[in-house]
């Protein structure tokens, strides 16, 4: 009779996969999160520059006022832009961020809403800047919406890790 080996694997080897892929997971662990939380503040940031760019061109398009105006008592539970009594668009809240407003100079300043004219032009002397950060990580570099003086937004990341000065490295 002939023998036919064992198909498979045996306890060693299977105890040796399971070390490496746990050796893994717990280097790439770290590595997802800051990957996740560098997605949100990218799609938060991406979310308001795409809303300020509607306001603005139906205010030019329209040739009347637009505002975005934030939902409750913070930017980061959403807002929504408005026409007269039309609401031309909505965004959801975000979890675990925390968008501050500023003035372009990355000042202190708060506001709840901002109108676009006719001309596309925000009406605010100092400007207008959000920075979006983790409510979690701040050690995460900061993502900014930031309002040209033609009333064009721009984005922006923190390169020196501080969100508290806005994006100005």
């Amino acid at each position: 009779m002939r023998r036919v080996p064992a198909a498979g694997f045996t306890l060693i080897e299977l105890l040796i996969v399971l070390v490496l892929v746990g050796i893994l997971a717990t280097v790439a662990a770290p590595n997802m999160r800051d990957f996740v939380i560098r997605n949100r503040l990218k799609t938060a940031a991406s979310d308001l520059h795409f809303s300020i760019a509607l306001a603005r061109s139906e205010a030019i398009k329209r040739n009347s006022a637009v505002t975005i105006e934030q939902n409750g008592s913070d930017w980061a539970k959403g807002w929504a832009v408005k026409t007269g009594g039309d609401v031309l668009s909505t965004q959801d809240p975000y979890a675990q961020i925390v968008i501050a407003t500023k003035n372009a100079a990355y000042g202190t300043k708060a506001f709840t809403s901002i109108t676009f004219s006719g001309t596309g032009r925000e009406g605010s002397s100092d400007g207008v800047a959000f920075v979006i950060a983790s409510a979690d990580y701040p050690m995460i570099a900061a993502r900014c919406v930031v309002l040209d003086p033609s009333g064009r937004p721009a984005t922006r990341q923190d390169k020196n890790g501080n969100s508290a000065d806005g994006c100005n490295s």
